[in-house]
């Protein structure tokens, strides 16, 4: 397996990825409760789904079409989580 620019983006976003989630995990333990730990979990969640989301491409073996839809659905709920979430944080 080569290192390809396409596996050289995938790993840097991983590496991203990882940073984001570290960071915020670490601000979610010191910031218990509250909209600001709600804030964190959201980012959080949105985070998850995006990784899941880049790498859809691991599940070669279902077929380009099924990848797409996947990584869209993923997609998709990664910004209703972000969404929803933050409904519920403006409402009374």
């Amino acid at each position: 397996m080569g290192l390809t620019p396409q596996t050289t983006i995938y790993l840097l976003m991983l590496v991203i990825y990882v940073i984001i989630i570290y960071i915020y995990d670490h601000a979610r333990r010191k910031y218990k409760g509250g909209n600001i730990e709600m804030v964190i979990k959201l980012i959080l969640i949105n985070t998850f789904l995006l990784l899941a989301a880049d790498y859809t491409y691991l599940l070669g073996f279902l077929g380009s079409e099924v990848i797409s839809v996947v990584q869209t659905v993923l997609r998709l709920a990664a910004m209703c989580a972000i969404a929803f979430g933050g409904l519920r944080l403006i409402s009374p």
